[in-house]
């Protein structure tokens, strides 16, 4: 199993452990106070979870780029109250009707009851709360809601970030080949495609600039596993497996090119009608001019010797140096590498 397997199979499990925890408490003070009902509450609210998330990768993923929010809103809000009352019931039947069924189909009562109700309600309003922040994470990104609540970047401080700045290359002439709203559907199509392989290796989408997407990771998190180099490949694949939609529709499959760069950068609220969490400093401006000369120096995808050198494991990759580069608007020179996939280890690996 790849350490990114292990990556998302950890993180399912941690939500399926807190959703059935939730619930255990819920099923405790409000149906009874017995062991019965913690083991009731961590069955259903786990498998509520499962559920939910192999629903989003099934069905919500393939209707998401076709679908206005409201009617998301409300596609979402049909499949988790059907996902949480048929779970529910279920849990109900076999751990206070000894798995009998029939007892429940006999007595339709149960399902108009004062608790069948409660837990209705229950139901509805995590529906709406997973709604919200559906909602809210696919307008302003995820992990940003809470932080704005809390008001945690309310007073500018320092972290450390990994950043990638990901450009579709030759943008103008495909444009002008293809026309400007066909173009700006294939920037839709692409940046739609390399969300999962950010999501995998730990990334988030910091933001949009025109057909450029800038990425960024917690460095501890960017440099585990090569996680940050791993996602310029990963995209790469997924391109490329899609490439059939691409030429069938636009006559065209997107190539793309990236700058890899890291270090400590300042974080903090930005803007007042409009709130944004922003992220400053040279490190930035510094992966800009990176992927600026992936063009001057004919390559794909170009790292800073800084970041390479904190790189964690990893070894699917064949690493060119380019030599110290002035980069522009830059006062000092900096060592880049080229990277590419070394596909002869990836083989022997498997």
């Amino acid at each position: 199993m790849t350490s990114i397997r292990k990556q998302e199979l950890k993180g399912s499990l941690q939500g399926a452990l807190t959703s059935g925890f939730i619930t255990a408490i819920f099923m405790y003070f409000v149906y009874y106070q017995g062991v019965i009902s913690v083991w009731a509450g961590l069955f259903i609210g786990s498998t509520i979870f499962l559920a939910s998330a192999s629903y989003k990768k099934l069905i919500l993923k393939k209707i998401i780029r076709r679908t206005n929010l409201f009617f998301l809103l409300i596609i979402n809000t049909f499949f988790n109250v059907i996902i949480i009352l048929v779970i529910a019931w279920i849990g109900v039947v076999l751990f206070y009707m000894d798995g009998n069924f029939g007892i429940l189909f006999r007595d339709l009562d149960k399902l108009t009851s004062f608790d069948s109700g409660i837990g209705l309600l229950f139901g509805l309003t995590l529906s709406i709360f997973f709604n919200f922040f559906f909602i809210i994470n696919t307008l302003i990104g995820k992990n940003v809601l809470g932080k704005l609540f809390i008001g945690k970047y309310r007073t500018p401080f320092e972290v450390e970030r990994v950043f990638m700045f990901l450009d579709i290359k030759s943008s103008t002439a495909i444009a002008e080949n293809i026309g400007h709203k066909r173009f700006l559907s294939l920037v839709n199509d692409f940046l739609y495609d390399i969300v999962e392989p950010i999501n995998q290796t730990k990334g988030e989408i910091y933001k949009y600039v025109g057909d450029e997407a800038i990425i960024t990771w917690k460095t501890k998190y960017a440099i585990k596993q090569a996680n940050c180099i791993e996602c310029f490949f990963r995209i790469e694949e997924r391109i490329k497996s899609r490439s059939d939609y691409y030429l069938g529709k636009y006559g065209v499959v997107p190539e793309f090119k990236a700058g890899l760069h890291g270090g400590t950068v300042i974080t903090g609220e930005l803007g007042y009608i409009k709130r944004e969490i922003a992220f400053m400093g040279d490190v930035l401006n510094t992966t800009a001019r990176i992927e600026e000369a992936c063009k001057t120096y004919n390559q794909d995808f170009l790292i800073s010797e800084e970041l390479i050198k904190q790189i964690d494991g990893g070894n699917n990759f064949n690493l060119t140096e380019i030599g110290c580069v002035k980069l522009r608007g830059k006062e000092n020179e900096m060592k880049l590498f080229g990277i590419t996939r070394d596909s002869e280890k990836i083989e022997n690996s498997d």
